[in-house]
């Protein structure tokens, strides 16, 4: 059993080094050595830091009052710094304006006028501490997902700090200093790097990419028309994710040896078949391309860049790509299968999509930053590329901005990006319209986007990496031939509820490993029940069906896999080794 590392909960410079709980001691200063409110309760919230302590038993009433008193204090807040501010709005360390009654009454009056008919729809409310705890520690305990997981937290209050496990198996505790590598979360560094040079006046948004390259560099065109450096930031360019002449020495370093020369003959062979700015289409190649381009025209590399313009000014002393001796000694081991290490990835030539590593203490800076709670400098070059670019096809309430993707559920707003590399998974994320930020770390290939959500607004649900026990004792009792009813049933007493493809998938492997045909039949049965667009979960029954000597049914599934995607290779393999044609009439069953 692994035991919790040491947790630290801190506001602003207030330090208290136990385990996270929900109740503890917090104090609120809300103005210049005027008075100090100290109060004990089960949530901080902004009603009680004005010194007005609804009782929590008093039901609807009291929560409508919290929640339009929480919405007052964020905006009387901003109404005493827009008077002042030269920079973003406060931060953990300058949120100690002095103001006078008659401007907090009147900040008050306007602040409910404005607030009033707003208030009256939810406002989202994350999960708390203790819960957090509990999703990481059943992540890392019972899903295997890595062997330590991190989660800062930041707000006008300040930051804090809830971890579980270790840096790696059996290793010291993970935590706040714990390196990792953040993999496509660098792609909102360049984002950045690119809106500050465009405020400097180095570059256009809409200049074509051809512009910063050298001479004898063919870039591709469509009907006259060149791919810019926003195309190529917005996920916008119709560059292929990966390039197709990645071809690795090492493919457990699929980068290391991609050179520039590559990816210029790429560039220089690419034939696009629609014009950019059309389509949204995750480029990695596109956005290493583009710190490329940066580099070259700031005469600097990008590591360098983002030290100097990024990590420099706001004091993010352990972000990087190439680490230093103290940054190996706090790095986390990155996991593929469980307990199976996989090798740090090395990217020189695409170092823009994905090659820094970082810290959660670097990153709460980072996001405290662009969610306007930290005063910086870069701000305006933030804002800049926060500002959506495209909405992202057949995805409601997702856009793309620079860099960063929107996502607009739940009455959230939340700007985020996510990483991931062999061994790592990680995400940051805020809402500015709550102005809580978060940020994940992990050392594991498979993400925890979803406590990432959860902690910014606990109405994104859950992703489930193993069968729910209460799904489990069901099957018990009323066997496998009921999983489809079963499922039905706690589906409609929690919405909520639902399982992963992939876990379902594996579910059924699981039990096809364990000489147990009938009941991986039915758990891949309820797969295309839930997926019915997914070539994979149709081949995985059709596998199912041969194993129960099922043979014309099996053949009828993975022919059903070829029509969704052609290129499936086993289906074409089994319908082979069958000897029945790819279409056509089932042979008989045997």
């Amino acid at each position: 059993m692994r035991s919790a590392s040491a947790r630290a909960c801190s506001y602003r410079s207030r330090t208290w080094p136990t385990a996270v709980r929900s109740k503890t001691r917090r104090t609120w200063t809300w103005s210049r050595r005027v008075r100090r409110v100290r109060y004990r309760c089960v949530t901080s919230t902004p009603s009680e830091a004005l010194g007005l302590c609804i009782p929590r038993e008093t039901g609807a009433p009291a929560m409508f009052l919290r929640t339009l008193l929480g919405r007052l204090f964020h905006k009387l807040l901003l109404l005493i710094d827009c008077t002042q501010r030269t920079a973003p709005p406060y931060s953990p360390t300058t949120m100690t304006r002095q103001f006078t009654l008659p401007v907090f009454a009147s900040s008050c009056l306007l602040a409910l006028l404005t607030t009033s008919a707003s208030a009256q729809s939810p406002a989202p409310v994350p999960a708390t501490d203790a819960e957090i705890l509990a999703m990481i520690t059943a992540r890392v305990d019972i899903d295997k997902k890595g062997t330590g997981i991190v989660v800062g937290l930041i707000d006008p209050r300040g930051s804090r700090v809830i971890s579980y496990g270790s840096l790696s198996a059996g290793g010291a505790p993970a935590g706040v200093d714990t390196v990792y590598e953040i993999g496509s979360i660098t792609k909102v560094f360049t984002a950045i790097l690119l809106s500050d040079m465009v405020l400097r006046g180095d570059v256009k948004l809409d200049d074509p990419i051809g512009a910063y390259l050298p001479a004898n560099v063919k870039t591709p065109l469509f009907k006259g028309k060149p791919i810019t450096l926003r195309e190529l930031s917005a996920q916008l360019s119709g560059l292929p994710s990966t390039p197709p002449n990645l071809a690795p020495a090492n493919p457990a370093n699929p980068f290391a040896d991609y050179t520039v020369p590559h990816m210029y003959a790429f560039l220089g062979s690419f034939e696009p078949t629609r014009a950019s700015g059309e389509l949204y289409g995750y480029s990695n190649y596109g956005v290493g391309l583009l710190g490329h381009i940066l580099s070259l025209r700031a005469g600097s590399d990008v590591e360098t860049l983002v030290r100097q313009r990024i990590g420099k000014p706001l004091g993010m002393d352990s972000t990087a790509i190439t680490l230093s001796a103290d940054m190996k000694k706090r790095l986390a081991t990155g996991y593929g299968m469980p307990g199976v290490p996989a090798q740090n990835w090395d990217m020189p030539a695409l170092a823009g999509m994905g090659a820094l590593r970082s810290t959660t203490a670097d990153m709460l800076k980072f996001v405290g930053a662009n969610a306007g709670i930290i005063p910086s400098p870069l701000y305006p070059a933030m804002q800049a590329a926060h500002k959506p670019q495209h909405a992202i096809d057949q995805r409601p309430g997702e856009s793309i901005a620079l860099g960063w993707h929107i996502l607009d559920k739940h009455g959230s707003h939340i700007v985020w990006h996510n990483g991931g590399t062999a061994g790592y998974r990680t995400y940051i994320g805020f809402d500015p319209d709550t102005r809580r930020g978060v940020v994940l770390m992990s050392n594991s290939h498979s993400g925890s986007d979803d406590i990432a959500r959860r902690a910014l607004n606990r109405a994104f649900p859950m992703t489930v990496y193993s069968p729910p026990p209460a799904l489990i004792a069901a099957l018990a009792k009323r066997g496998y031939d009921q999983l489809g009813a079963i499922y039905q049933e706690l589906r409609a007493a929690d919405p909520q509820f639902s399982l992963d493809e992939a876990l379902v998938n594996q579910w059924g492997y699981e039990m096809l490993m364990q000489g147990k045909p009938e009941q991986s039949l039915a758990i891949f049965k309820l797969n295309i029940s839930l997926y019915p667009a997914s070539s994979n979960a149709h081949d995985s029954v059709a596998e199912a069906y041969e194993k129960n000597g099922r043979v014309a049914q099996a053949i009828a599934s993975y022919r059903r896999a070829l029509d969704i995607d052609p290129g499936a290779k086993n289906a074409q393999d089994r319908l082979e080794k069958l000897g029945v044609p790819a279409h056509g009439e089932p042979a008989p069953s045997r």
